[in-house]
């Protein structure tokens, strides 16, 4: 699990650039996570990424920066929603595809049924 990231405001600029430092060392353990095949694991860091966004672009004062946090927010948000709802995307895949099976059968029944009359 990524550890969380909270800011130190009590000397900016030396805290600036660690802050920098583990800000990036975030976002590279969020890079690698976000790679990885299983969709547990990837619904787990997409949270914990849209908690840490959100806590970070609730303190940051740089315009550019709080949009690119908001976009990246934006996109997790997608992703996180898309991962909750494919359980019902495949129960309706599976409905779709039986039910369009059932009629197929049918059909070839009907054809085979009508080959043996003649």
């Amino acid at each position: 699990m990524i550890n969380s990231y909270t800011p130190n405001s009590s000397n900016p600029s030396f805290n600036d650039i660690l802050d920098a430092n583990l800000l990036k060392l975030r976002y590279e353990e969020y890079v690698s996570s976000l790679k990885k095949s299983n969709t547990k694991e990837l619904m787990m860091t997409v949270k914990d990424f849209l908690s840490f966004v959100r806590n970070l672009r609730s303190s940051v004062s740089s315009s550019w920066l709080a949009k690119n946090l908001y976009d990246q927010e934006k996109i997790g948000r997608k992703i996180y929603f898309v991962l909750k709802v494919r359980y019902v995307i495949l129960f309706f895949y599976r409905k779709i595809v039986e039910g369009l099976i059932v009629k197929l059968l049918s059909l070839i029944k009907s054809l085979l049924s009508q080959i043996s009359l003649t």
